[in-house]
């Protein structure tokens, strides 16, 4: 069966099509410099995760952008919404899917994920290089953020408090879930109450490729999600949540998933705020 969105990932021989096409724009991502300075594809722009598709607000790490501060960070990047951006990671990564998500939030016109990393498509016979793109600045437009992919604070407090009408979901380490530090510090350790746990990294391969969808679907089951009512998906910072909203929302076609973009980070520092700890993952 194939994805909900097949115009979501392009594959191999997309990538090989259009590696000289000026009209696409490969968006390497990830956490740090190195990654990109390793290798990437010819032509291929830097983007650093948390600099460009997240902000501090608040006291709130890794919060999206605002709409001025997102055009922004595509403008210093070279990309205006007359491209296609190919969102891409040296290995398997939770970033390319948070610029998706990011874009998708501002309706960015066209925008996919490559379906594996830049060392799969390297070990199938796509050329890399250690030298820096140059870009030229220019001027991006974003459209009005998209509440169909966004939850909020407010509706995530009322599932865990017992609403029933929609799912928690925590895509974090089994650690994490059960109170143990994560890679970020955090004012308090824990979970959200009543969230189920699936940690993201399970939906993937090494190569960073998502797994048949039927097995998707059954890690997802055994979480006790199924699609069937909405689900709010959070992590530390809405990032690695936003690879398992991907799978849910683009891949098995469960519009109905919204990627909590505040997260533990927000959660954790609202003293208010109910929390669970102990118990198995």
């Amino acid at each position: 069966m194939p994805a909900a969105n097949p115009n979501a990932t392009v594959d191999l021989d997309w990538v090989r099509a259009h590696l000289d096409d000026p009209s696409v724009v490969f968006l390497h991502v990830g956490g740090e410099r190195k990654e990109y300075e390793g290798g990437h594809l010819p032509g291929a722009v830097w983007a650093d995760g948390y600099g460009d598709f997240t902000v501090t607000r608040n006291g709130v790490r890794a919060l999206v952008p605002y709409r001025e501060e997102q055009e922004a960070n595509l403008g210093r990047l070279g990309i205006d919404e007359t491209k296609t951006i190919v969102c891409l990671a040296s290995g398997k990564s939770m970033w390319p899917y948070r610029a998706y998500w990011v874009l998708r939030y501002y309706r960015f016109p066209h925008v996919v994920v490559a379906d594996r990393s830049v060392a799969a498509l390297a070990a199938a016979g796509i050329p890399t290089t250690t030298d820096e793109t140059v870009v030229t600045p220019t001027t991006c437009r974003l459209s009005e953020g998209d509440p169909t992919v966004i939850s909020m604070v407010d509706e995530v407090l009322a599932i865990a408090n017992g609403d029933d009408a929609a799912r928690i979901l925590d895509c974090r380490t089994d650690g994490e879930y059960v109170g143990e530090p994560g890679a970020h510090a955090a004012a308090r350790l824990g979970r959200i109450p009543r969230a189920s746990h699936l940690n993201w990294e399970l939906l993937m391969d090494a190569d960073g490729r998502f797994l048949p969808l039927d097995q998707i679907r059954s890690l997802y089951a055994a979480a006790g999600i199924d699609g069937t009512k909405p689900v709010f998906p959070y992590c530390g910072g809405g990032i690695r949540s936003a690879a398992s909203w991907f799978a849910m929302y683009e891949l098995l076609g469960w519009t109905n998933a919204r990627n909590y973009d505040g997260s533990w980070a927000e959660w954790s520092v609202r003293e208010d705020l109910p929390i669970e700890v102990g118990g198995t993952p």
